[in-house]
């Protein structure tokens, strides 16, 4: 054909021409490259020439068979390979791109030996060195995009200038690219975790995906040195795409022991835990995992790799030195107040570890509460804790109360806690090693009362035959009352008579003195309410002149059950005077008037 008919031709096709190459090619547009069959769109067809009994290779060109699925944002290798080429020769590759809806429009991406061979949608990526080419050896070399886009999906194109001196084989190979979001999620919390040797650790990490291909994930667990950030991290444990679980070098007995494991809990969840924590699992922990797809040619590609937040962890030796401290808010109390002491262990590895607590006051034991956590009580204090006054118990791993409800004077004086540990030798044998905490020095006032008494009454004169009515109220109580009805003449010569008294409980008892009396219902004392009481005498008679006091006892029970007593804590009275005046009485008419008349007296 002659040149200006193909160029004719070229240009009706759309193409641009090309620079010939100085050794013969088959006729075709300047540009236009050589395809292989259209019946081989992964690979290359090889074919023989046969020249004067000689048989003669043909060029190949492969690339990797597709279709390749990648994750956008992923890195994206493709190889292409040449073969049948006139040895001693170094190959040449250019890559082009072809959307799949426009498969006829050529996009071209890089070439080996064309320094500004892209076109501008991929020149900017070219340049930036995001798409570029690595020369693995003379005829083999691989295509590179660090960070694919959307926008990448389509066929490539991988072609191989001719330096033999005539055209034989394919010079170009083409796969499919097929781009995917990343739908890939891997999530632990950011935390810093405070541990002891031996001690056991469990971390879960989430991980899913939406991705509509069939693929696989691998999920596993590192660890960073927190002293070398540049040191590749540690793999502790690793569920495979296969389902199979491996662990790194360090940790293979240590999973074979049981002390390492990886669970997988729930569709989402793996759960990493690690038994008998030692000082070299401590730095930076985190959950990596890979989504795998399978390529056509069988292999197995990481599509995308993330990461979870870390851990950070620390790990504290084991000591077997332990401190106790004794605490409480105060130290001096007033009787009946609540007194609460705490006993605090302060060790390493406490849960794990055997202690008895021992409460005593003044050399005597109080309760010892072993490693069973079930309190045994001393012999003075049965009766106090039976009667809910006293509790002895275990509040954590670390600490022990002792609460005494009710403080008596009594209880005034020392509190020591003494902590025994029972450990395990190596030969078997038990030793026990005690430690007793500083004395606490309690204080216990007696409790002084603050009550006033006022006394009140219908009347301060009452005829004969009326009621007295007295009625005697008692403030700032804070403890029960017993109230005693007294009284006296108005010159107060005589001793008193107790007229009444009511309990503590409410209980009435009349006096010796007023027994008759009561007998007919003329003498009636009653508790009104806790801090009133009542005095009513009916058929008052002038006998019943005179001064009447109420005076009232606070009380504090001290002990319990058996030993419980009662004590006065304080008493005050308030006296009233009563007259009663008499009916009346005849006198002797006057001489003027012989009338009688009503002469009343005091």
């Amino acid at each position: 054909m002659a040149p200006g008919a193909l160029l004719l031709a070229c240009a009706l096709l759309g193409k641009s021409p090309k620079t010939p190459p100085s050794v013969a090619r088959p006729p075709r547009c300047p540009g236009q490259r050589p395809r292989r069959p259209a019946s081989h769109p992964g690979g290359a067809t090889t074919r023989h020439h046969e020249s004067a009994g000689v048989a003669v290779a043909q060029r190949v060109v492969t690339v990797q068979s597709g279709p390749l699925v990648r994750t956008e944002g992923s890195h994206v290798t493709i190889l292409c390979n040449v073969t049948g080429y006139k040895e001693g020769m170094e190959q040449n590759f250019e890559w082009s791109m072809y959307l799949l809806s426009a498969l006829e429009r050529e996009i071209r991406i890089v070439s080996t030996n064309q320094p500004n061979y892209a076109y501008a949608v991929y020149a900017h990526r070219v340049n930036t060195k995001e798409i570029y080419v690595e020369r693995l050896a003379g005829d083999s070399a691989v295509l590179h995009i660090t960070k694919v886009q959307a926008q990448d999906q389509g066929l490539f194109e991988c072609y191989t200038p001719n330096t033999d001196g005539q055209y034989l084989g394919s010079y170009s190979a083409r796969t499919n690219l097929t781009v995917i979001a990343d739908s890939l999620t891997v999530a632990a919390p950011a935390q810093t975790l405070s541990k002891v040797e031996s001690d056991t650790l469990q971390l879960t990490c989430e991980v899913s995906r939406t991705t509509l291909q069939h693929t696989h994930l691998s999920v596993g667990w590192y660890l960073r040195s927190p002293e070398d950030a540049a040191a590749p991290p540690q793999e502790l444990v690793t569920l495979s795409r296969d389902f199979v679980l491996r662990s790194g070098g360090p940790y293979r007995q240590r999973m074979a022991a049981g002390d390492l494991r990886l669970d997988k809990t729930s569709a989402t969840s793996y759960r990493l835990t690690i038994h008998k924590l030692q000082p070299v699992d401590q730095g930076l922990l985190y959950c990596q995992a890979a989504e795998w797809i399978q390529d056509a040619d069988d292999s197995w590609f990481a599509m995308t790799r993330k990461q979870s937040d870390k851990t950070q962890l620390r790990i504290q030796p084991t000591d077997r030195d332990f401190s106790i401290q004794v605490s409480t808010e105060r130290r001096s109390f007033t009787a009946g107040e609540p007194l609460e002491l705490h006993c605090t262990i302060e060790a390493q590895n406490v849960p794990e570890r055997f202690f008895s607590v021992s409460w005593v006051f003044s050399s005597s034991p109080v309760a010892v509460v072993g490693t069973s956590a079930v309190p045994v009580l001393g012999p003075d204090y049965v009766s106090r804790e039976a009667a809910g006054h006293m509790t002895v118990r275990k509040e954590s791993a670390n600490v022990y109360l002792l609460k005494l409800q009710h403080l008596r004077p009594e209880d005034a004086g020392k509190y020591i806690c003494r902590v025994t540990e029972r450990e395990k030798t190596p030969t078997g044998d038990f030793i026990d090693r005690s430690k007793r905490s500083r004395n606490v020095q309690i204080t216990v006032q007696p409790l002084k009362s603050n009550i006033t008494v006022s006394l009140s009454s219908n009347s301060s004169e009452v005829l004969e035959g009326d009621v007295i009515q007295l009625t005697c109220s008692v403030q700032s109580t804070s403890g029960p009352l017993s109230v005693s009805w007294l009284w006296t003449d108005r010159q107060a010569a005589a001793p008193a008579l107790e007229l009444a008294s009511v309990g503590r409980e409410g209980t009435v008892w009349h006096g010796a003195s007023y027994g008759g009396r009561s007998s007919y219902g003329e003498v009636r004392a009653e508790k009104v309410r806790a801090d009133t009481f009542s005095l009513s005498l009916y058929n008052a008679s002038p006998g019943d002149e005179g001064q009447y006091r109420c005076q009232a006892t606070e009380w504090l029970q001290t002990g319990v059950g058996p030993e419980a007593n009662w004590q006065i804590i304080g008493e005050k009275s308030a006296t009233k005077a009563i007259a009663v005046k008499t009916v009346g009485k005849l006198v002797q008419p006057s001489p003027s008037r012989r009338t009688c008349i009503l002469d009343w007296l005091e």
